[in-house]
């Protein structure tokens, strides 16, 4: 059996946020409006199409500052203060932006901001990628889905995802952490996307891959599904959940009023047949699941027995 102990299955491995309030913490990125939004102290803005770019960095937990970039893509001009409902309102992140043409830029010209002034002094600029600057626009993102802006949120997250850039922090805990967020906010298809980009970094995880499994069953897709938990048994036959999970998805397959109480499609017979293969092994390791497993047989013929109905049925006695 091979598990990587430090990747939970409630995230409570690694804490989300190492300093700073709340969700949003140390976010400094470029953002975009539409150039019908402009800010009263902002002369000339770097644009693109119909959007202007803003180098926004927070200033506290409810306050951003915001100002233009020129044409060389660094930071000019007085700094604005907005509330973070404004930010929300108005602003898109633009990581990608910030990355490619910012962070490039900002190297090729020796150009240091700190703390909201152009920099002086051996300290560090705030112009670049760390873990608190992904964390703080992970949290943009979750705001973005609780306020249902969920197309928002699926950029930003890929976008997220897609940093090339190195940075102490970047491995399977801080992804499988964004994924249980992301899980229990109900956004499964980024839950999905986040336990992918973990098991880039580790494929001897049984804990990530019973979390893809079950992000994959709460979207309802079976073979995925059935794929992560093979996985997950292959390193580790005895995690519980993972058993759990396992007879469930056997009950589902056999009831048709178990998948309508879960909201669940009907489970192709490949996966109920691998669904099987597995509940054995869980079988042989558990005799709570062999219990388990009557129980749903005899629900299973109960409810046969309930469905049934045939003329003077009571007239014959039955």
């Amino acid at each position: 059996m091979r598990q990587d102990s430090h990747v939970s299955l409630d995230g409570r491995g690694r804490s989300y946020c190492k300093s700073g309030h709340g969700d949003i913490s140390h976010v400094c990125c470029i953002f975009s409006t539409p150039r019908t939004h402009l800010l009263s102290r902002a002369t000339t803005l770097r644009g693109q199409g119909q959007k202007h770019y803003w180098l926004v960095r927070q200033v506290d937990v409810a306050s951003f500052g915001v100002r233009g970039v020129d044409g060389d893509f660094l930071p000019f001009g007085t700094e604005a203060i907005i509330p973070f409902s404004e930010l929300l309102a108005h602003y898109s992140p633009e990581v990608a932006v910030f990355e490619e043409r910012l962070l490039t830029a900002v190297k090729e010209h020796d150009f240091r901001l700190v703390g909201g002034r152009r920099g002086a002094g051996p300290r560090r600029s705030i112009l670049r990628v760390d873990e608190a600057n992904v964390r703080g626009l992970f949290g943009i993102a979750l705001k973005y889905i609780k306020a249902r802006k969920l197309s928002r949120a699926r950029v930003l997250i890929r976008e997220l995802l897609r940093f090339t850039t190195e940075y102490a922090g970047k491995d399977q805990f801080l992804f499988n952490g964004f994924g249980i967020r992301l899980r229990k906010a109900r956004y499964y298809e980024g839950a999905v996307l986040c336990y992918r980009r973990a098991l880039a970094f580790t494929q001897v995880d049984d804990h990530l891959y019973y979390n893809l499994a079950r992000a994959y069953y709460e979207q309802g897709q079976w073979w995925d599904c059935m794929n992560a938990l093979v996985s997950c048994f292959e390193l580790n036959p005895e995690l519980p959940v993972a058993r759990d999970l396992v007879v469930l998805i056997m009950a589902l397959a056999d009831s048709v009023r178990l998948r309508t109480k879960h909201g669940k499609p009907p489970v192709p017979d490949g996966v109920a047949r691998r669904a099987e293969i597995l509940g054995e092994a869980v079988f042989v390791h558990d005799e709570t699941a062999q219990e388990t497993a009557r129980e749903l047989c005899l629900r299973k013929e109960k409810e046969k027995e309930e469905d049934l109905w045939l003329p003077g049925r009571d007239a014959v006695g039955l």
